[in-house]
């Protein structure tokens, strides 16, 4: 038992979850134990994506798949099953992994891009070397960052395509620079930043890359590797040697193991999922903690994940280093999960009532390049930037999304919501927050504020906020017509669109 407050309680599982639905913020007080809670999330049933994307066509009456469908089984999966910190670690993880729709030779393949989610789920709680493995050997990936069919100089007569090689460092294990554990820069005499790799270890590397190709034709199972279409020679990278003779699969074992085991793979990994679940601006001594689990675990990711959400650090309150902006359509699955939504005419798949490419600025496996929606270091000119901090969320949010958000909520609370029972489409999302609609019935303007309070704000509200929204419900003669524009104003408030 960890003694934990309704506010901590219900930041863990904001951090944790795609949302907190009603009841689960006391189910999780009368267990009191974020480790027992999220060993139970690491060995629960997992949702497939490629699955519901079949059942999402089922539903509609067609075999034709398309990527709205994907989207929209994403969403199915995000509001209604039980594994929701698996589906946040894969979500968090699609965006260090990055694969994008948006690229044209993956556009026309909605089933092959849900089975490449399918792997960020499956090997979401995995050591980070098994996840890299698999991520590169999808055709998804290998399509995307045009390694597949790489050949080496010796068969082409130029050097294999870098593509692959340069983000497998950059992006996906050690990043540019050389870090401390604890995530800050090291410098050289001079006082500037060292880099992690040079030109010719993305040579070495894009030699490493070379003789995958598909299985087939298919662009979801594995690639497969041939050696009389690989790079044979020895090579030199990171200060690491490969002898020569040895083929495509026992270097690419061999890369990976380099790669995770790496100086810099510890603290740039869990800086960035730190990022992803609890804060824009983690301490030192927080990323030091994590990514010393990193280190001693090989890169358990099951293992990190704990680390990151049991740290003494989470339960800090009103800290500029505890603090985050909420992603937009994180912000939209906790509004639904929140407010129990469902489709109209007893359905079970969402459509498309959010206009989720329009609204949100983002979508899963819809980032417009391998650098995601918006960069870790982002810092907005101002006062974050003249403090140092970053928040990397805001670099994809502006007015007109913000907006366009609102709008959504605030045609769902109302014409969806307070006017459910005046038509019934199945292609809709509907709320039904009966117990507000209750207490405003009951003129109980305590219990209703209280209601909106937990459920949206962590059990506190700003006195600027409660004053607002108090006015509201004064004046309307009728209550009942006070939820949803109530409802809206906590929404669409600084107070839940900042986690902290």
């Amino acid at each position: 038992m960890e003694g934990l407050t309704y506010r901590q309680s219900s930041r863990f599982l904001d951090m944790a979850t795609m949302g907190i639905k009603k009841g689960e913020v006391e189910a999780f007080m009368a267990l009191d134990n974020r480790v027992s809670w999220i060993d139970a999330q690491l060995s629960a049933p997992f949702a497939n994506h490629t699955e519901q994307l079949n059942y999402q066509a089922q539903q509609r009456g067609t075999s034709t798949l398309t990527q709205e469908m994907r989207v929209c089984a994403w969403f199915d999966i995000a509001l209604w099953r039980e594994d929701q910190l698996r589906q946040r670690m894969a979500f968090a993880l699609s965006q260090i992994v990055v694969v994008g729709d948006r690229d044209a030779q993956l556009a026309p393949y909605p089933a092959e891009m849900a089975n490449y989610y399918d792997l960020l789920t499956q090997y979401a709680f995995s050591d980070y070397k098994t996840l890299l493995y698999h991520i590169t050997r999808s055709p998804i990936m290998g399509h995307f960052l045009t390694m597949v069919g790489n050949l080496p100089k010796s068969q082409t007569g130029v050097n294999p395509d870098q593509n692959y090689a340069r983000e497998v460092m950059q992006l996906f294990s050690i990043g540019l620079e050389e870090l401390n554990l604890d995530g800050t820069k090291k410098l050289d005499s001079d006082g500037r930043p060292i880099p992690t790799y040079d030109d010719q270890d993305i040579e070495g590397m894009a030699r490493i890359f070379t003789g995958w190709f598909m299985s087939g034709s298919s662009m979801s199972e594995p690639m497969v590797a041939y050696d009389d279409s690989h790079d044979m020679d020895e090579k030199n990278i990171l200060g690491n040697y490969f002898p020569a003779g040895v083929g495509a699969e026992a270097e690419l074992d061999q890369v990976l193991d380099m790669l995770v085991n790496h100086p810099n793979a510890a603290p740039f990994i869990s800086t960035l999922l730190i990022k992803r679940f609890v804060t824009s601006n983690p301490r030192p001594e927080y990323v030091a903690r994590v990514a010393s689990v990193f280190r001693n675990t090989s890169g358990d990711l099951g293992e990190v994940i704990k680390a990151i959400l049991t740290d003494d650090e989470v339960l800090k309150e009103n800290d500029l280093h505890v603090a985050k902006v909420r992603e937009p359509i994180l912000a939209m699955t906790y509004f639904y999960r929140a407010m129990n939504a469902y489709p109209g005419q007893n359905g079970d798949i969402i459509y498309n009532p959010m206009n989720y490419q329009e609204t949100f600025g983002q979508y899963p496996l819809g980032s417009p390049s391998v650098f995601n929606f918006y960069s870790p270091d982002h810092s907005p000119q101002g006062e974050l930037m003249d403090a140092g901090l970053t928040a990397p969320e805001l670099e994809l949010i502006d007015w007109t999304q913000i907006i366009k958000v609102s709008n959504v909520i605030y045609r769902t609370v109302l014409d969806y919501g307070q006017d459910r029972n005046k038509t019934n489409n199945k292609q809709e999302m509907y709320v039904a927050p009966v117990d507000m609609e209750g207490a405003a019935n009951n003129e109980d303007k305590a219990t209703l504020m209280s209601l909106i309070q937990d459920r949206f704000l962590h059990g506190t509200m700003a006195p600027e906020l409660e004053e607002r929204i108090s006015n509201i419900y004064d004046i309307h003669d009728r209550k009942y017509w006070a939820v949803p524009k109530m409802v809206f104003f906590a929404l669409a408030s600084p107070s839940f669109m900042v986690q902290e």
